[in-house]
């Protein structure tokens, strides 16, 4: 049954589960193999849906700390500050949803944006969201999401289609079976524009 964008977010304010995401480090570990190819350490990066900031985190202990997180969850953003004060005093942690805020970020503003697991979620009402993750993104995007599962609140996308549509370029494409998600494709995208 299709459920509103009110009910969708009333669902992940509440859902985080901030201890289920913490514990699944073979991600961020999987997921900084790919950014640390792309994207320096003082580079300005966004997590969109950092939930409990475990990919945030990992990246943080490997020297990244021009971070920035946005979260919907006032759940996951009390456990991030309970889990990982050091990340959450350095780094710049929004407590809001996506579409309150990307709209009012500056252009080019992240050298990185990355999301896992996120896009999915974002209701069909909210699509505009893309043109801003591209407006605000200066060079790379990393995806990494559920492209062909379908569910009430997974909406199925072709995120290649739609940000070469917007700008970019695909230079990267892997599938998430090493950090047990084989059903995730993995996709970096470099704005079209950059030298």
């Amino acid at each position: 049954m299709k459920k509103s964008l009110k009910e969708i977010h009333e669902y992940w304010k509440n859902n985080s589960y901030p201890e289920k995401y913490r514990v699944a480090t073979e991600r961020s570990i999987f997921l900084l193999s790919y950014i640390e190819k792309y994207i320096q350490t003082n580079q300005r990066i966004l997590e969109i849906g950092c939930n409990v900031g475990r990919n945030l985190h990992h990246l943080f202990e490997n020297n990244y700390k021009e971070l920035t997180g946005i979260e919907i969850s006032q759940e996951a953003v009390e456990q991030l500050h309970k889990n990982y004060p050091d990340l959450a005093e350095h780094t710049d942690i929004i407590h809001a949803s996506a579409e309150s805020v990307l709209k009012h970020m500056e252009q080019d503003h992240y050298d990185l944006v990355f999301t896992m697991a996120v896009l999915e979620h974002i209701h069909p009402d909210s699509e505009w969201l893309f043109d801003h993750i591209a407006r605000i993104t200066k060079s790379y995007l990393i995806t990494f999401e559920a492209e062909n599962y379908e569910h009430w609140r997974i909406f199925p996308r072709d995120y290649r289609g739609i940000f070469e549509d917007l700008g970019f370029e695909q230079v990267e494409e892997a599938t998430g079976e090493s950090a047990r998600l084989p059903n995730y494709t993995l996709r970096i995208f470099k704005k079209t524009n950059l030298k």
